[in-house]
């Protein structure tokens, strides 16, 4: 909740907040699963950055959402971590199509997602996703991350 605080206020999730998260989802895993906590913790960890890094490198997420999902992974483990990121993109996706139908987006953010794609294909360059796009087409997948994890929770 702290994190996506923080995201909503200043757009950014503070690394000291990542850092506190991780040291105690390591020492959560050691208390309950002694040494072996350490692969828990680290599978659980390593999961969100890897499936997650393309979304990164077309920058249509960002480095504090790939290590807000790291920390949960490492509270959760590999499997609660798939759990976690399958429930925060859901949420995220839904959120998404609010947002776009409230402020009568939607075929123009569908348009820009395909062109995006066909200029990606024909040229084989990267850019990032964001470029260009306005700052009312944007939110913090940080909430829905937050709604991830209550969902994972109940």
């Amino acid at each position: 909740m702290m994190a996506a605080l923080c995201d909503l206020s200043s757009g950014k999730i503070p690394n000291a907040l990542i850092a506190a998260g991780l040291g105690m989802g390591l020492t959560c895993q050691v208390a309950l699963r002694g040494i072996l906590g350490v692969i828990f913790f680290l599978g659980g960890m390593l999961l969100p950055a890897l499936v997650l890094g393309i979304l990164y490198y077309f920058r249509m997420i960002g480095a504090g959402d790939i290590k807000l999902l790291c920390v949960l992974g490492g509270f959760l483990g590999p499997a609660g971590a798939a759990g976690c990121m399958l429930r925060s993109l859901f949420a995220a996706g839904v959120l998404s199509l609010l947002i776009m139908w409230r402020r009568h987006i939607l075929r123009k953010r569908i348009r820009y997602f395909w062109e995006f794609v066909v200029a990606y294909q024909e040229s084989g360059r990267w850019r990032s996703y964001l470029e260009g796009v306005e700052e009312y087409a944007k939110f913090c997948f940080s909430v829905p991350v937050l709604i991830g994890i209550l969902w994972c929770l109940t």
